[in-house]
């Protein structure tokens, strides 16, 4: 048997045992670490590459809190870790972008690709055939008979009734399925499907070679528009956006920073909820235009300094932007209080400034469109995983209450603190027991409704704990469940 089908069946075994009938916890870091462990035993050069060291950490660190808080983010983050992990291993020199992309090819195609290398096996060691070979001969008659099965069910009734006799109570199905998927998505993560294009991904400089005006006028958009021609265009481009740029961020720096408030009949929520996506999309737009502008030949050519400089104060007015939509957000912070999506806008604000530096380094240093995809992608990579560190429902539980409390925020959203998930559900119960002792009760956070679904929160974390395995042990569910349990006796629902 090889050495990878090994490694498959071991990572298929763990996989099943790990997560079938399981919620997230500590079977994610149990199995990131066997499968950096099964990669490196696979690869151990793998230690001299940077890349594939920086995925590894990433996994591990999104693995360990998902056991620490049993969240979506660190989920989420852990598998994209997982697949760009699996993408490194079979060429570290792709960019974080193809490393992932391979990574989800190879699992999608990965049946076909599996009987297709069975197929193909040769007969290893006295005459027997591989382990996968095995598998699919025996397979394939067995999906022939149970074809059959059903066949005669429908035709003979009295054979119906004997197969329906029949207990199979003892074969769980649903684990048969789920084991199934998970061997072909660990045979697609062990048997990357390099595509075609990582070549080009390999050999693509971060710097634009310098491109002749021969070469522009023989190339697609040089054929019929002039160099000359196309300058101008950009220049006059850039200096009608930066005017209509300037319009906006003038009106709004007026409005938000020296009058302090917004024109009569527009409210601060719609006024950020309706130009935070319009806003985000602006900016890729601007960045796609800059990439565009600026993808070869008039990076080269004389008399570009007016060009670059309308570049450089677009990409500078597109960060005021940001600014004063950052600005915006922490008003209704102030006066609302915290939400996820409300903590998400600086999320995409910030990524929208990671964005428009580089551009503004592929512009003054001649860098390569792809110079740009790739050190985004790590940077987005890097803020993903940096965001797994943080209980942003505790965060955002505390800051409501405490700023409600203390009369700084107009409105509070109560309903919202008990839809958030089990990582605050202790910080619920304590502050109510603080309210229920409070002789002031004008600004109450826990109404009879309130206090109902966080009791329900409760009897629901409680009976997933009791039922679920050790595989599914996560810090912060214990953590919240154990405090709860003791501040539920002080502040009983009546």
């Amino acid at each position: 048997m090889k050495t990878n089908d090994i490694f498959i069946i071991i990572a298929t075994a763990a996989y099943s045992y790990l997560f079938y009938n399981q919620s997230a916890g500590i079977n994610f870091m149990l199995f990131s670490m066997l499968i950096v462990l099964l990669l490196y035993m696979k690869e151990g050069s793998l230690l001299k590459q940077r890349t594939w060291l920086a995925a590894a950490t990433g996994t591990l660190l999104s693995s360990f809190f998902v056991f620490w808080w049993g969240t979506t983010l660190p989920v989420l983050a852990n598998v994209c870790s997982l697949a760009v992990l699996a993408g490194f291993s079979f060429n570290a020199q792709s960019s974080l972008l193809f490393a992932a992309g391979n990574a989800l090819v190879s699992v999608l195609i990965s049946i076909p690709r599996f009987f297709q290398s069975a197929a193909k096996e040769q007969e290893v060691q006295e005459g027997k055939p591989s382990i996968l070979k095995k598998i699919m001969l025996l397979s394939i008659p067995v999906c022939i008979a149970l074809v059959f099965v059903v066949i005669y069910c429908d035709a003979n009734p009295i054979f119906a009734k004997f197969v329906g006799q029949i207990n199979f109570d003892f074969i769980s199905f649903d684990w048969v399925f789920f084991t199934t998927v998970g061997f072909f998505v660990m045979f697609g993560l062990f048997n990357i499907y390099v595509l075609r294009v990582n070549d080009k991904d390999k050999n693509a400089s971060d710097s634009l070679r310098l491109i002749t005006e021969e070469e522009h006028v023989q190339a697609g958009s040089g054929k019929w528009l002039s160099a000359e021609n196309e300058l101008l265009i950009g220049v006059v481009m850039f200096a009608l956006l930066n005017l209509v740029l300037l319009t906006v961020n003038g009106l709004d720096v007026y409005y938000m920073w020296f009058v302090n408030r917004l024109p009569d009949g527009v409210t601060v929520a719609a006024f950020l909820h309706d130009s935070t996506d319009t806003l985000i999309f602006s900016i890729l737009l601007a960045i796609a235009v800059l990439l565009f502008v600026f993808r070869g030949y008039l990076n080269f050519v004389e008399h570009n300094r007016w060009l670059k400089g309308l570049a450089y104060g677009w990409l500078a007015q597109n960060i005021l932007l940001v600014i004063t939509t950052a600005n915006t957000n922490w008003w209704i912070i102030q006066s609302s209080g915290l939400t996820r999506r409300r903590i998400g806008v600086y999320v995409y604000l910030g990524l929208c400034v990671i964005g428009l530096v580089t551009t503004f380094i592929k512009v003054a240093q001649q860098k390569s469109n792809w110079f740009l995809f790739r050190k985004n992608a790590w940077a987005f990579y890097a803020v993903f995983i940096a965001g797994c560190f943080f209980n942003w429902d505790g965060i955002i539980v505390d800051y409501n209450c405490k700023n409600y409390k203390s009369l700084e925020l107009d409105y509070i959203d109560r309903g919202y603190q008990a839809e958030l998930s089990h990582t605050c559900l202790a910080s619920l119960f304590s502050y109510y027991a603080q309210e229920k002792k409070e002789e002031n009760t004008s600004k109450q956070v826990f109404t009879r409704p309130v206090v109902n679904a966080m009791y329900e929160n409760y009897r629901k974390l409680e009976l997933e704990i009791k039922t679920e395995g050790l595989q599914s042990y996560c810090y912060s569910k214990h953590y919240n469940l154990k405090e709860v349990e003791h501040l539920a006796e002080a502040v009983p629902v009546k």
